[in-house]
Order: structure tokens, then C-alpha cells, then sequence
């Protein structure tokens, strides 16, 4: 009896100091770009300390790595793309989607003089070329969905280069070893700054909406604590909200935590917007991006994908906001895009 009374005035004494209870973590990897952002903005704003969650952020280089780290156990919460973790699921690991950072974002390059020559809003000024790319990224799937809607043969109408890294496809543009390549950002806008090179297309242009970097976790972790995750995807809803209404500051954070130029950042995120900063999980988008790699012949037969895509926790975190500000017109715009998508 006497320890409980101890344990109540220690709990009494702790609150009363101000001393926190020590809050759910989680270990969070993300690659450098400025649509991973809303990461630095829920840390920076406070979001994840006041939603209950201790977040530490990891950044990795490749979406590779960075799965191989949540299969791993040393990462909690992967952001990488969408095709690894697919790749990684259909291979049997058990990871759950349950949200987005990133919608849109890969652009085609090119040298300057070639502009002209590839013009135009059809795909079929790619047909003959030689396109430069990383295998497997988001950008080399999606764009071959993109010629297949098109009715461009991918195998016979244009030929593919890859390459280990986005920056040895920037210096294959440049060297003119390939007619154009396909990367994300921030290199297409680092090949324009520093290289001269331009770009031709975004390849939002022709499919609208795709799917890019996905929220992921292991599925034990998100089935057994649905509530950390709950409250980490509302504190990303609260920094969307940050991101669509404070551009300045926003630019600014993002900036100092990336340690890149200010005006890249300002351009990608919001002149240009070449990608959105979404949490929404997009399921119907990752079932389509799905199909695109089966056609690809990047996996071998089809697997369910749909029993790894959790919408139930992140529907919760909005529906909590909305509770809160019901007549906010960012988080109804968020819903409306919600039972869109999902």
C-alpha cells in the first residue's frame, strides 16, 4: 500500500514540476527533398510533441537503404518512394502503408538545344530517344505508365539507359551520352542552377496525381500501436495545413533543413509546385502504381497489395482535426480529397 501512495505522489509531483510523461517514439527515415518537408515542419511548429509522439528524423540517400532500415528494425517509419517497399512486400515483408509525403514531382531533362525538338504536350516527341534513369524509381514507373496510356511501345518506340544515381543520369544529359533524363527533386532544379540544363516535361504533365513517396511501417508495430501512429499522421495533417498557408516561413524552415538553396526550395514548393506535400495515403494511387510495375516486368505475378494499405489511421488523425475546426477549408479540402482517393 505504501508504494502505490508513493507511485500516486511521484506521478503528482511530476506533473505538477511540468516534467512530461515520457511520450511514444518513433524513428522516422525521409530522403532530402523539399517535399518531405512537412517532416521538418511538425518538429520545428511542435506538432509532434503536442499530438503525444517523440519523432526522430533519419535521413538516408536511397529508397533502398532506407527500406532495407525499416525491414531492419532500426527505422519505425519509412518515406521512400513507392516502389521499394512494394517491391519489399510482394518479396513477403510485412509493411503497412498508412500514409503520403509526396505526390507528383519527376521531371525530364534536357540540354538547352533540345528543347525545341522535344516541345510540345504529346509523349510522342520521346518516341527514338534514349532516356536516362535509376531503374525503379518512381519516375522510371510512372512514366512508363504514362507512354503505355499513350500507346507508346516502351520495349521498340525508345530506348532506356540506367544509371546508379540520379546525379549520374544529370551528367549523362549533360555529357549528351543520352537525349534526356528522368529525375526528381531537388537535381533537376540543382542540373538547371548549376549545369544549364533545362527541363522539358514534368511528368505531371501527362498523369496527374501519381502516387510518389508513401508512408510505411511494419504491420505488427501499426496493428499493436494504432494510436502513435494516429496522432504522428495528425500532426503531418497539422503541418499540411502550415505548409498551405505559411509559404514564407515554411520556405524557410525548409531551407535551413536541407541546407539547400532558398530559392530552389521556394520554386519546387510553391512557384512551380512541382510536387505536393500530401499525408493522405492515396490508396487508389498505390494499387495503380501497383499494376504499372506488373506491367513493367519489374515482379514476376501479382500480389494483394491492398491488405498492406491501412486508411483507417489516417481517416482518424483528420477526423480528429476536423472535431476541432470544423469549418477550417484545408482540412475539408483534405477530406474531399480523402474519399476521393482512398
Amino acid at each position: 500500500m505504501k508504494r502505490i501512495i508513493a507511485a500516486i505522489l511521484l506521478l503528482a509531483l511530476t506533473a505538477s514540476s511540468g516534467i512530461a510523461a515520457d511520450l511514444p517514439k518513433l524513428r522516422v527515415g525521409y530522403v532530402p527533398e523539399p517535399a518531405h518537408g512537412l517532416y521538418f515542419l511538425a518538429k520545428e511548429k511542435g506538432y509532434f510533441k503536442e499530438e503525444g509522439v517523440d519523432v526522430e528524423l533519419f535521413q538516408f540517400g536511397s529508397a533502398a537503404e532506407g527500406v532495407a532500415a525499416v525491414k531492419a528494425g532500426k527505422l519505425d517509419v519509412g518515406t521512400f518512394g513507392t516502389t521499394a517497399p512494394l517491391l519489399f512486400i510482394s518479396k513477403g515483408s510485412e509493411f503497412t502503408f498508412i500514409g503520403g509525403m509526396m505526390i507528383g514531382g519527376q521531371a525530364i531533362i534536357a540540354r538547352p538545344e533540345r528543347l525545341a525538338e522535344l516541345s510540345g504536350k504529346d509523349l510522342k516527341v520521346y518516341k527514338g530517344k534514349k532516356i536516362g534513369l535509376v531503374k525503379l524509381s518512381t519516375g522510371d514507373v510512372i512514366f512508363r505508365g504514362a507512354l503505355k496510356k499513350a500507346g507508346i511501345d516502351v520495349k521498340k518506340d525508345l530506348t532506356f539507359v540506367e544509371f546508379g544515381s540520379a546525379a549520374a543520369v544529370v551528367e549523362a544529359v549533360k555529357k549528351g551520352a543520352v537525349d534526356a533524363g528522368l529525375v526528381w527533386p531537388p537535381h533537376f532544379s540543382l542540373a538547371e542552377k548549376n549545369h544549364g540544363l533545362k527541363v522539358a516535361h514534368y511528368i505531371s504533365e501527362f498523369y496527374p496525381d501519381y502516387t510518389c513517396c508513401r508512408i510505411f511501417a511494419h504491420t505488427a508495430k501499426v496493428n499493436s500501436e494504432p494510436e502513435t501512429y494516429r496522432r504522428f499522421l495528425t500532426a503531418l495533417i497539422r503541418a499540411y495545413k502550415f505548409y498551405k498557408t505559411n509559404p514564407e516561413e515554411t520556405v524557410q524552415v525548409y531551407t535551413k533543413a536541407l541546407k539547400i538553396d532558398e530559392d530552389i526550395v521556394r520554386n519546387e514548393t510553391y512557384v512551380k509546385k512541382v510536387a505536393d506535400s500530401n499525408p493522405d495515403p492515396l490508396r487508389k494511387g498505390i494499387l495503380d502504381f501497383w499494376q504499372h510495375i506488373l506491367a513493367a516486368g519489374y515482379i514476376p505475378q501479382d500480389y494483394p497489395i491492398d491488405k498492406h494499405i491501412n486508411t483507417a489511421i489516417y481517416k482518424q488523425a483528420l477526423d480528429s482535426v476536423i472535431k476541432k475546426e470544423p469549418k477550417d477549408k484545408i482540412y475539408q479540402q483534405m477530406l474531399t480529397f480523402y474519399k476521393k482517393n482512398n
